[in-house]
């Protein structure tokens, strides 16, 4: 792995630089590319954001569907990846990534693929962080813009510092962040406030069909096509119906599962003492070891079948 003193050297030594996002992006990744995006220009290095993927609305209040682009129409001098584990998840600009020969890397995933030709994979709560310690790195005096995207990595990975990977040093780099300049209230409002009644809708149906396991210690929820069609939400806006899953008393594992097309799905794993990780890891997916996400190609009850026998292997006494 690059140390965190070469790759700042390396990117403030780039010409231009391409920072791509995973498909279906969070406010971990978002906040990530933009923070780093700024932080390259204020170091006098050109650096765009893209992402194969639509921008969820909430995160207007970082000018995000201005600043991360669908289309390339332009060379660089290197390509970058945030928070992306799998080189699949780059989505279309997966084999435009890997037939580059100078690739960076910077994520916090524990499933990090290293698929990079420069790899800085550090377990922190939110890749954020890691941008963070990098900006520093860099001798870059961080704004109030740069601030508010990596506060935004921070509070959506820990789920507004609810999650047990929160340490120390979060809750550190977040008031530093906040006496740099960045709108706390701003991106906590946006983020778990605020929803369209189209969410609403679909929140309130998807959690009245919630399905219990093993004693109440999994439950679990699906978010079908015909659901989003009915409701008029939007796949993005399921964000955060796993954390509602994680609340419920004696619940040790939630999933939350989307279907993305006809016998294609995606599950968000969380779990509690249980690593989901390694459930994750059965489907070739993966992240941490309290949250991970996988897809199925197949049949839903299939996919059911093999889940909860995968769920069962694993589920902390």
């Amino acid at each position: 792995m690059i140390l965190i003193s070469q790759l700042a050297k390396n990117l403030i030594n780039e010409e231009s630089v391409a920072i791509f996002l995973h498909i279906r992006p969070d406010g971990d990744a978002i906040g990530s590319g933009i923070a780093l995006s700024l932080a390259l220009k204020l170091k006098g290095v050109k650096a765009d954001v893209y992402c194969d993927d639509e921008i969820p609305l909430r995160f207007s209040y970082l000018n995000a569907e201005t600043l991360i682009k669908k289309e390339i129409d332009k060379k660089y001098s290197c390509y970058l990846a945030v928070d992306c584990a799998d080189l699949g998840r780059l989505g279309g600009f997966s084999e435009l990534f890997i037939n580059n020969k100078n690739t960076y890397n910077i994520d916090h995933h524990i499933s990090n693929g290293r698929y990079a030709k420069y790899n800085y994979v550090v377990d922190n709560a939110s890749n954020c962080e890691n941008v963070f310690e990098l900006i520093k790195e860099m001798n870059v005096e961080t704004d109030s813009r740069v601030a508010t995207a990596l506060i935004t990595g921070i509070i959506t990975d820990t789920g507004n510092l609810k999650h047990n990977n929160v340490k120390a040093e979060t809750v550190a780099r977040l008031s530093e962040l906040v006496r740099y300049g960045g709108d706390l209230h701003s991106v906590i409002y946006y983020n778990f406030s605020l929803q369209s009644q189209e969410r609403a809708l679909l929140f309130g149906q998807t959690m009245s069909k919630i399905k219990y396991y093993y004693d109440g210690r999994l439950a679990m929820a699906t978010v079908f096509k015909e659901d989003l069609e009915r409701t008029n939400a939007k796949p993005y806006e399921t964000e955060g119906f796993i954390d509602f899953i994680m609340g419920i008393n004696g619940v040790k594992v939630g999933v939350c599962i989307m279907e993305l097309e006809k016998n294609k799905f995606k599950a968000s794993l969380r779990g509690n003492d249980t690593d989901v990780n390694a459930i994750a890891n059965v489907f070739g997916g993966g992240g941490h070891i309290l949250a991970a996400g996988c897809q199925y190609k197949g049949d839903y009850n299939e996919f059911l079948d093999k889940l909860l026998y995968a769920v069962k292997q694993h589920l902390a006494d």
